[in-house]
């Protein structure tokens, strides 16, 4: 009985070696075919590894440590270091370090030490250093470069991620570039989209076309249209800024949990009336408004943009300076624009209603000489055929609504 619970183990210990010997790998100088298994080492070539492979349409190896060229196809059993080239596809169930080119998939379980460049798509189970694609490239970690025609994916990027339409990460420390959208949880660095860029927690910047979108951010969100956050500990630049606290919001409209928002109507010395929406964050705050001239019938739409910075504040008073455009327009080839400075003093009657009142300093354009009438105290003017143009001393005055 002794002598069968000793023989057991033996055997299977020998059964193991005798396989082990068997798949051992050979070294080979050089490895010439046409196609698998017609070559020089025909049905064993999986037994391999060489320092030079040269097959007319597919081959087939152990591993390759030098170049191995395919006119069609190429698969390594083990590990590939040096280049691996070939028409249409490349397969590695090992490690690559040097190269893979392809003119359609490459395929590795692991490239952290290559480059990866294909036609059409990377495909790596493991990590990546470069990665190169006409449309598509997948790999766990990235560190270094993805870039492809229409999508990238990876769990973490360490270094770019360049897409033509999608970047998607888990986690990105670097650049994560799309011509469309970027989608990471976690930016560390900054995320850059042709429309748009969702993350959940960014410590950098997210710049975008069109909208930004994020929980946390620390840093700057800069949008063409709108940006959307939980908390900026940093900056909002877009046309409208959405966030429940923002350190500093620049934008037309700011919609600020814990910001400051002023509906009010207001007029000028050229009789520009206007009903005006104020609003951002504590210091910095964003100025959009209608109106209209209510003594020249020619100017019966107006537009007003702006930005505008609270200097001081108390519980009765407060200061602000903004810069403002007003531009009015009857659509018929009579306009009127003005760029002004504003310093306006306020008085608050009560927390919610205040009365400002204060004076500026303007550059205006008109089409229309009879506005002239009204331009205030001119500090230098030109007029050249049917255009005016003036440089002015001004007020402005009117009530806002805190809501």
């Amino acid at each position: 009985m002794k002598a069968l619970q000793f023989k057991a183990p033996l055997f299977t210990f020998l059964f193991f070696t005798i396989i082990s010997i068997s798949y051992a790998q050979e070294k080979s100088p050089a490895h010439l075919g046409f196609f698998y298994p017609i070559s020089t080492h025909g049905t064993e070539a999986v037994k391999y590894t060489n320092n030079f492979s040269f097959h007319v349409l597919t081959g087939l190896s152990g591993g390759e440590n030098g170049a191995a060229i395919y006119g069609l196809a190429g698969m390594v059993k083990g590990d590939v270091q040096g280049a691996q080239i070939s028409g249409l596809w490349n397969n590695v169930s090992g490690k690559v370090s040097g190269v893979q080119v392809a003119g359609l998939l490459n395929q590795s379980s692991e490239a952290s030490e290559a480059a990866q460049i294909a036609g059409i798509s990377n495909i790596n189970l493991g990590n990546s250093a470069f990665q190169v694609a006409g449309i598509f490239n997948t790999a766990k970690a990235v560190e270094g470069a993805q870039i492809a025609g229409i999508a990238d994916i990876a769990d973490t990027i360490e270094g770019i991620q360049v897409s033509g339409i999608a970047s998607l990460s888990k986690s990105v420390k670097g650049v994560q570039v799309a011509g469309i959208a970027n989608i990471s949880p976690e930016i560390d660095g900054a995320q850059i989209g042709g429309i748009s860029n969702l993350a959940r927690e960014v410590k950098g910047v997210q710049i975008s076309g069109i909208s930004n979108i994020a929980e946390n951010v620390e840093g700057t969100q800069i949008a063409g249209l709108v940006n959307r956050a939980k908390t900026v500990k940093g900056m909002q630049i877009g046309l409208i800024n959405i966030a429940d606290s923002s350190d500093v919001t620049i934008g037309l409209i700011n919609i600020v949990k814990n910001g400051d928002h002023r509906l009010g109507v207001s007029m000028d010395e050229n009789y520009n009336t206007f009903l005006t929406l104020r609003s951002g964050g504590k210091r910095v705050y964003g100025i959009v408004g209608l109106g209209t001239n209510l003594e020249i019938k020619d100017l019966k739409y107006g537009f007003k943009a702006g930005l505008g910075l609270n200097l001081v504040e108390s519980n009765h008073f407060r200061l602000d300076a903004e810069a403002v455009s007003k531009y009015l327009t009857d659509f018929d080839g009579n306009d009127f624009s003005k760029f002004s400075f504003q310093l306006l003093p306020t008085l608050k009657i009560t927390q919610s209603i205040h009365l400002f009142a204060g004076p500026s300093l303007s550059y205006m354009h008109s089409t229309d000489l009879a506005i002239v009438d009204h331009t205030g105290l001119t500090i230098w003017d030109e007029s050249r055929r049917e255009n005016y143009q003036a440089a002015l001393l001004g007020f402005t005055a009117g009530l806002n609504v805190r809501f």
